[in-house]
């Protein structure tokens, strides 16, 4: 018997009762590829808080959220990632205080945090991975000028801790069936990928279920 056929309500049951009878974790961290246009809709902000909301329920532990801000003059881009990252902040006020996030602005810099503990938010607004690296490339050549760090010690491991997102994301979703951008793209080489054609603004709680439990049978392989 089709279960869609009842209707959503009953297979959106159905999808978490199979999320938590698996034997298999859901995923630890999980990355969300968003446009500024995504965020900019009516209800975008409103989706990304249910979004969170849900991923928590599901015992995800972190969520690194990247805001693709679209190709523009700086002062547009400046004032998009501005008000981008307030009304996400705002949005941070109706999680619990034992959730923690961190926004970055378009250079890589810390907009707001906050401490957390049992959940953890990173924003990067419009900051990307070549970004990323290249400013952790240049952190650790200071360090080398100044002596702090021998040209011997610079292995994988410094340059990871030189990263702003120092975790390794389990599963990427790209909503709206798009390509990847270069988000977290060190950090994400052995994480999954989940593409939806499905856009942003008609995301439902029954799409991202399906993210958890693909994820949860899915093998991994980790590059091998």
């Amino acid at each position: 018997m089709d279960l869609l056929s009842f209707g959503h309500p009953l297979y959106e049951r159905f999808l978490a009762w199979q999320i938590t009878r698996s034997t298999t974790k859901t995923p630890a961290h999980v990355a969300i590829i968003l446009k500024e246009t995504d965020l900019l809709e009516p209800k975008g902000m409103e989706k990304l808080l249910s979004a969170l909301l849900i991923f928590k329920r599901y015992n995800v532990e972190l969520v690194s959220i990247y805001v693709d801000i679209l190709k523009a003059e700086q002062p547009l881009k400046t004032e998009l990632a501005s008000t981008l990252g307030t009304s996400i902040e705002e949005i941070f006020t109706c999680l619990s205080s034992e959730t923690g996030y961190k926004i970055h602005g378009l250079e890589g810099e810390v907009k707001s945090s906050r401490q957390g503990k049992d959940f953890f938010v990173y924003v990067s607004l419009g900051f990307g991975g070549r970004g990323e690296i290249t400013r952790a490339v240049l952190s650790i050549l200071e360090e080398v000028k100044t002596g702090s760090v021998s040209p011997e010690e610079v292995d994988e491991k410094m340059l990871e801790s030189h990263l702003l997102v120092k975790h390794e994301p389990d599963i990427m979703i790209r909503s709206g069936g798009q390509k990847l951008s270069d988000f977290l793209v060190w950090q994400s080489v052995y994480s999954e990928l989940y593409f939806t054609d499905v856009n942003w603004k008609d995301v439902r709680r029954i799409d991202l279920l399906r993210v958890i439990r693909d994820f949860q049978k899915r093998q991994r392989r980790y590059g091998k």
